[in-house]
């Protein structure tokens, strides 16, 4: 079939019409979708370039989720810290109330008393003090107490700094108690046996009896009375015997009784743990060493055998090896200090008749029920400490829980878990946030028990340590915060700029669109018209037949 022949003018209005619809087509897709590239057809550049802006955006929004996670890590951290110093300074007010207590009355805890009582009067317990006392009063006329300061270990010089005349005294009847070994919340009366026990006598006597069997010139504590330097009242003083633990009061010329020194080795030592500390029960040697009987060094001189320890390990009680003896009961001069052990008897009366109704001034007089209300209020006041103690042990336990607790989807800073933070698509910038072991134990708060003054106050030093260690956790973690938090906002913003980039290559201008659409119309419009004008001729030539 052949084709038809268009005129010249209808052939250019089809054209142009045709033209037209495509622009139509082309303008209405625009329209439909919001964009004037929407494929690699449209504009290859425009198309590549807005793609990687927008992946490139993608990876960033999602780093941005991970940055907000690791906020949210760090926050519970720093929040954690917040409370935790709270707790600390609870702990600290604790402490300090403690400390205020125990420094309104004198604190003694005498280890050989099993219960670790705080003794307040020092006549009871302070045998060095009561000892100056007479001798400063009565003089040689207190025949116990100066036999004591006047003897000096044999083998040592007599004027030895250390067991030298002038550093023995007559011990109190509490020193003398730790001897024996007693319970102090067991003791129901001033008088009498009960509390004791006898478990550090044994440990001494074994001691005294080793020492014996390798040459040593000693002798085993006596099943006897022993004076003691404590005052029962003006005219009597506190006897303890050595056989069962029974404790009474004398007239002090009115019998006679055994004598041993003691020596406070007050800060003589320097531990490193409990094990090398002095011992009950070992020997004491004259260059401060010391050591189990069973290893006794004949090369040095045995000066005492120890019967007590403070808490620290850093002080001890000593008492010499044997029992002195006495040329006399009652006289004056009865002891000869240069031949301690050698006298016609074992005994004496604790003061001379002439002087054993003068009360000493500075010892305080204890009857039985005086010295029970003591013991009694002692054991109060360590039960007071105990209850504060348990306080600050309980709100450390709170503490490390409240540590443990500071996980944030599985990372706890606080237990020196780490954290990485990327903050680009290729992992090239990125924070390591650096946790801290915030324990309790990390932070140094190891006194948790209160056996003397010494330990309160270590605990406020090591609560103060704490919370300097806090702050700076607190401080290094806010910066760690703020770099995480600075580049969230960066990353938002520069997703914001990368998007907008890609929609100015790809997105069309509605308004724009709009108005070619319409002109499109128009033209079409137009171009219909042409067209059928152009056809009228044809049409002309059609009616002649």
């Amino acid at each position: 079939m052949d084709k038809v022949s268009l005129t010249a003018s209808m052939r250019s209005n089809l054209l142009s019409l045709q033209n037209i619809s495509r622009q139509v087509d082309s303008t209405q897709n625009r329209l439909s979708t919001g964009k004037k590239v929407n494929s690699a057809i449209d504009n290859p550049s425009s198309y590549y370039t807005a793609r990687s802006l927008s992946n490139r955006a993608s990876d960033l929004d999602a780093l941005l989720d991970s940055m907000g996670q690791a906020v949210s890590t760090i926050k519970s951290a720093t929040t954690s810290l917040e409370t935790a110093a709270d707790f600390l300074e609870q702990a600290s007010a604790v402490a300090t109330q403690a400390l205020e207590s125990a420094e309104r009355i004198y604190i003694r805890q005498p280890s050989g008393i099993s219960d670790g009582a705080a003794i307040r009067d020092t006549s009871l317990f302070d045998g060095r003090a009561n000892t100056q006392a007479m001798l400063d009063q009565i003089g040689a006329d207190a025949l116990a107490a100066t036999a004591a300061n006047q003897f000096y270990a044999p083998g040592v010089d007599k004027d030895d700094a250390n067991f030298g005349q002038g550093q023995w005294y007559l011990p109190a009847v509490g020193e003398l108690m730790e001897m024996y070994g007693t319970t102090a919340g067991n003791i129901t009366d001033g008088r009498g046996t009960t509390g004791a026990s006898g478990e550090n006598k044994n440990v001494i006597n074994d001691a005294l009896a080793t020492l014996k069997n390798l040459g040593v010139d000693c002798t085993t504590l006596a099943n006897e009375y022993y004076w003691s330097s404590s005052e029962y009242h003006n005219s009597s003083s506190w006897l303890f015997h050595m056989d069962n633990g029974d404790r009474n009061g004398n007239i002090r010329s009115l019998l006679y009784h055994y004598v041993r020194c003691f020596q406070f080795l007050e800060n003589y030592f320097n531990p490193t743990d409990a094990a090398s500390a002095p011992q009950i029960g070992d020997v004491m040697y004259s260059d401060l060493t010391y050591g189990s009987a069973d290893d006794y060094d004949d090369s040095k001189t045995a000066v005492g055998i120890v019967t007590w320890v403070s808490e620290d390990g850093k002080s001890a009680k000593i008492v010499n090896l044997k029992d002195l003896t006495f040329n006399s009961t009652d006289s004056t001069s009865n002891f000869n200090p240069d031949d301690p052990y050698t006298g016609t008897q074992t005994y004496t009366y604790h003061t001379t008749s002439t002087k054993s109704r003068e009360d000493v001034t500075g010892i305080d007089n204890y009857d039985s029920s005086q010295f029970l209300t003591a013991i009694q209020e002692a054991i109060a006041e360590s039960s007071l400490s105990s209850a504060e103690e348990q306080q600050y042990q309980n709100i450390l336990f709170q503490y490390d829980s409240l540590i443990k607790d500071s996980s944030y989807k599985g990372v706890n800073l606080l237990q020196e878990q780490d954290l990485k933070v990327t903050f680009n698509e290729n992992r090239s910038a990125w924070l390591d946030v650096r946790g801290k072991d915030a324990s309790s134990a990390a932070l140094g708060l190891t006194t948790t028990e209160w056996n003397t003054i010494e330990d309160i106050a270590q605990s406020l030093k090591e609560i103060s340590s704490a919370l300097n260690q806090i702050r700076s956790m607190s401080s290094e973690l806010g910066g760690y915060y703020n770099i995480v938090l600075n580049r969230q906002d960066f990353t938002e913003n520069l997703i914001n700029v990368l998007e907008e980039g890609a929609d100015k290559l790809t997105l069309a201008d509605m308004n724009e669109e709009s108005a070619n659409m319409l002109a499109l119309q128009t033209r079409q419009q137009l171009a219909t018209n042409s067209l059928s004008l152009a056809s009228q001729a044809a049409q002309s030539i059609l009616r002649l037949f």
